[in-house]
């Protein structure tokens, strides 16, 4: 209970004082292109911001993953993001019910995969508009990559080529194979506290809960199938985290106090459809070049599952698997260096021209 309250205490304190800042979203040295707009999607106004460092490099749009987890407090300040905005102008979009796209007057009705896709092709367009380019390079991370997906099997002319890490295929399986892990792996350490959790938790869809689901995401994390690489155990969504989020200079007062009181407002709102989601009668063809830079350990979101569908993946255009076999869910973070070599690779076979550029296995 006093563990409890000095984190709620933090929290609040943390929220007041960011607060007494007005947000400002300030380029760092190395950008040459900083555009930051809260634009009109689907009449609801999301935050992008649009950064690198060369005109003419391509363009290559972010997906982030969730639903409802936000951005801007964690990707464009990671390192791995600084290093790709040398070799693309990176396009950061925080979807709509998500940190600064967050507004108490979206219509509950707009919640829809479909919208979610609509709102990508809208990003994707101003986007190019904006660098004055005909094509991107799209990278869906984790739920991202399942809006990812379908972008590319819809509107491929939009598209150098599509990328998906965290490729997410069949949500309600991929909860079934969690479930399943968990269960395994409580058995061979005997967590008799994981044991307990599980047995309230109904898998029969019409009954398998949001909150049944962040059960086993905690446990998920815990057993290594999020981060591989990481040796202590800690929560899902730790302190440092939160502070983050709460402390983003991109984030208002009433950004800040959103994300505490309705964290999981996006995830509830699509929680039933993504339960029917399945990209392999969803987007069976996907007439752009594909690129799967899975996880071998993710089990958050299946890698098993995404290899599955890759194998049945209908992509006249060339498609491409890569393992990374030290990562789980974030092999951008895990295997950075051989992440921005394959990405390095992608960029320079599509668009260096004759030359043909090797993919690292």
């Amino acid at each position: 209970m006093k563990r409890g309250f000095r984190i709620v205490t933090a929290i609040l304190l943390t929220v007041l004082v960011g607060g007494c800042r007005s947000y400002y979203i300030e380029p760092p040295s190395h950008a040459g292109i900083h555009h930051f707009r809260m634009l009109p999607v689907g009449e609801v106004r999301q935050a992008v911001l649009i950064r690198g460092t060369d005109p003419q490099n391509p363009l290559l749009v972010f997906v982030h993953g969730g639903p409802g987890f936000p951005l801007f407090p964690f990707e464009p300040y990671g390192e791995t993001m600084r290093r790709l905005e040398d070799r693309f102008t990176v396009v950061y979009w925080e979807q709509r019910g998500t940190g600064k796209s967050f507004s108490r007057g979206i219509p509950p009705a707009s919640m829809t995969i479909d919208q979610f896709v609509e709102d990508a092709r809208m990003v994707v367009e101003y986007a190019l508009g904006f660098v004055e380019k005909e094509q991107a390079f799209l990278w869906g991370h984790s739920w991202g990559s399942g809006i990812g997906a379908l972008l590319a099997a819809r509107h491929p002319g939009l598209l150098h080529a599509y990328i998906g890490t965290g490729q997410s295929v069949n949500p309600y399986l991929n909860e079934r194979l969690g479930y399943e892990f968990v269960e395994r792996r409580a058995r061979e350490t005997e967590n008799r506290r994981a044991l307990r959790q599980l047995q309230w938790i109904d898998t029969i869809p019409d009954n398998y809960s949001l909150e049944d689901a962040l059960t086993i995401r905690r446990w998920v994390y815990r057993f290594g199938g999020i981060v591989r690489q990481s040796t202590h155990e800690r929560p899902y969504i730790d302190l440092q985290e939160v502070r983050d989020m709460l402390t983003a200079p991109e984030y208002s007062l009433a950004d800040r106090l959103n994300l505490i009181l309705s964290p999981h407002y996006s995830a509830r709102k699509l929680w039933d459809e993504m339960k029917e989601l399945n990209l392999v009668r969803d987007a069976p063809r996907i007439q752009v070049p594909v690129y799967f830079l899975l996880g071998r350990h993710d089990v958050i979101v299946s890698s098993a599952l995404a290899a599955e569908y890759f194998s049945k993946l209908e992509a006249p255009l060339g498609k491409r698997l890569v393992w990374f076999e030290q990562s789980a869910h974030r092999p951008h973070q895990e295997e950075r260096e051989k992440f921005l070599e394959v990405m390095e690779a992608i960029r320079e076979r599509h668009l260096g021209g004759a030359a043909v550029v090797p993919i690292p296995d």
